[in-house]
């Protein structure tokens, strides 16, 4: 049982593996920002659950759904994406004939390919199988309750442990070879200790605000709540923020943010600020409680 509104909410869980994989569907870009490709996608002898595509990354996301708790997640997860990685040319195909799109197979950034697991429940074993932080399997955890209401968690990695410190076999071992899962330390290793410095001060003064979530892209660390909050790209001199808000509804008045709203960038939202010291950190934090108190879990 939970409280919502000083009232206890009952479980009511969904049907069937179907019920859920359509209220999914249907609000797959609310929970995680993707865009809907296609349901049940069918390549050689595999069938998808569902299809979806991050604009934000350009890459695939593989979504699976399960009501049944003796599954080895990990395993399926490695054979979904060595198929997508051996059958390029059909999931851009269906991309471009669902989305009515030109992309090549050069366009998608098939680094950042990922398998996603939703369901009620997982077992301890699933859950210990893929705490590893660069293993490109995420799970979601998806409780419905009373009146149409839907708790969704994301389920966190915790450990430390390296995929290739523990034993792959030969479809892991190809998966491993060409998608990356990244974490603080691949942008953090990149940059002057300066830099280093400046974000650590910003990160843990950020995740002070609320309940936030960090998601590591390629290109820049991104801070969530229901959606991206505030990205960070750490640059050799400088950080760039991105304010997730968009053009017009920003309260700014030092003038610091510069609006992008008409050019392509990396990051969300209309705006961005470039940190060169810490002393701009108290600057900032103004600017991104806004865009926290629109995008807040």
């Amino acid at each position: 049982m939970i409280l919502k509104d000083n009232k206890e909410l009952k479980q009511n869980d969904f049907r069937n593996e179907k019920e859920l994989q359509s209220y999914f569907e249907k609000n797959i870009e609310k929970i995680l920002n993707l865009k809907f490709v296609e349901t049940e996608f069918s390549v050689g002898n595999f069938r998808i659950d569902t299809l979806a595509f991050e604009e934000e990354t350009k890459s695939f996301k593989i979504i699976e759904y399960k009501n049944v708790k003796n599954h080895s997640l990990v395993d399926q997860g490695y054979t979904y994406l060595k198929l997508l990685l051996e059958r390029k040319a059909d999931f851009v195909l269906q991309y471009n004939l669902k989305t009515n799109s030109n992309l090549s197979i050069n366009d998608i950034d098939w680094s950042q390919s990922r398998v996603i697991f939703v369901s009620p429940i997982y077992s301890t074993y699933q859950l210990n199988a893929t705490d590893f932080k660069n293993i490109p399997v995420d799970l979601i955890k998806i409780t419905k309750y009373d009146n149409e209401i839907v708790d969704i968690e994301f389920i966190k990695k915790v450990s430390n442990v390296k995929v290739d410190e523990i034993r792959l076999d030969d479809k892991a071992e190809r998966v491993t070879q060409e998608i990356k899962v990244y974490n603080e330390e691949d942008h953090l290793n990149k940059v002057p200790e300066k830099i280093r410095e400046i974000y650590i001060k910003l990160r843990d003064k950020i995740l002070e605000l609320d309940e936030i979530d960090l998601d590591v892209k390629k290109v820049y660390i991104a801070f969530k709540g229901i959606t991206n909050i505030v990205d960070i790209k750490l640059m050799q001199k400088k950080l760039i923020m991105f304010i997730n808000m968009k053009k017009g509804t920003l309260n700014d008045p030092l003038n610091i943010a510069i609006d992008l709203s008409s050019n392509g960038h990396h990051g969300n939202g209309d705006y961005y600020v470039d940190i060169f010291e810490e002393d701009q950190i108290d600057d900032v934090i103004p600017l991104i409680k806004q865009s926290l108190k629109v995008n807040k879990k």
